[in-house]
């Protein structure tokens, strides 16, 4: 079976008892998450930006995918999906018009009362990240860095509300629960 962000699979037998069916990843990436929820029988659709959809075409992977969008084909809003993967993207994304953009599409694509499970991360493994990065503090050697506070600013404006979060050595993840 393919391996998971530690949030994914720690959170599998939860998805399974909340009948999750349906699954984007949004910012698939190297489809990591994709691979493994497909494994696990859901119906998993990957998004991501065009460059990155020509290579995700490319992998085996993407064979067991129920499809591979293109962020622009998210603003539809027809997936209706059960669950909404962001595994650190938040990280990446500027604060501002893209930001928005891409909470925007989690609510347009996301079923009322379906989950988003963000986990988010300090990218540099400098010493002086350590510790801080943990708790959102920012360094210069580290993108965006989140506490689930802040993670939850960001995603209570959208209509969500957290249900559960936990902290890793240079993570966060954050499970939130769409209201209907």
């Amino acid at each position: 079976m393919a391996t998971a962000a530690i949030s994914v699979s720690k959170y599998l037998e939860f998805f399974r008892k909340k009948e999750v069916r349906s699954v984007l990843d949004y910012g698939a990436g190297t489809l990591r998450n994709s691979a493994f929820m497909a494994e696990a029988g859901f119906r998993v659709y990957a998004a991501d930006l065009p460059v990155q959809v020509a290579r995700i075409m490319k992998m085996v992977s993407a064979k067991k995918l129920a499809g591979v969008l293109n962020v622009d084909e998210l603003t539809d809003g027809r997936l209706d999906v059960d669950l909404v993967l962001s595994s650190y993207v938040l990280n990446i994304i500027p604060d501002g018009t893209e930001k928005s953009r891409y909470l925007k599409n989690i609510v347009l694509n996301l079923r009322p009362e379906g989950y988003l499970l963000v986990e988010v991360r300090c990218r540099a493994t400098a010493p002086q990240c350590s510790s801080g990065c943990a708790h959102g503090t920012r360094c210069p050697n580290c993108i965006k860095t989140y506490s689930h506070q802040e993670l939850d600013q960001l995603v209570e404006s959208q209509g969500f509300r957290r249900v559960s979060h936990y902290y890793r050595r240079h993570s966060v993840a954050v499970l939130y629960q769409r209201s209907h």
